[in-house]
């Protein structure tokens, strides 16, 4: 099992097993998607890359949606 400090600021360092995983470089960008089973971290492609791969597209489209939903979850429970 793998964890990591929160600071105050809210930023965290992922561990280096993470990254290696996801294939994460200093300057990438990663995705949470929040769903009832967890939380899922991905590595955010670049942006050409959306538009060159309908597959990834769709699934990124359908991360998003979910993400609203949860969102508007969130703001329920507040």
């Amino acid at each position: 099992m793998l964890e990591s400090k929160i600071f105050a600021n809210g930023s965290t360092t992922l561990p280096k097993p993470v990254r290696d995983v996801l294939g994460i470089k200093a300057g990438d960008r990663v995705r949470y998607v929040i769903s009832e089973k967890g939380v899922q971290i991905f590595k955010e492609p670049a942006e050409k890359s959306h538009v060159d791969d309908p597959d990834l597209r769709e699934a990124l489209d359908a991360a998003d949606k979910v993400m609203d939903e949860n969102r508007m979850l969130l703001r329920k429970l507040k």
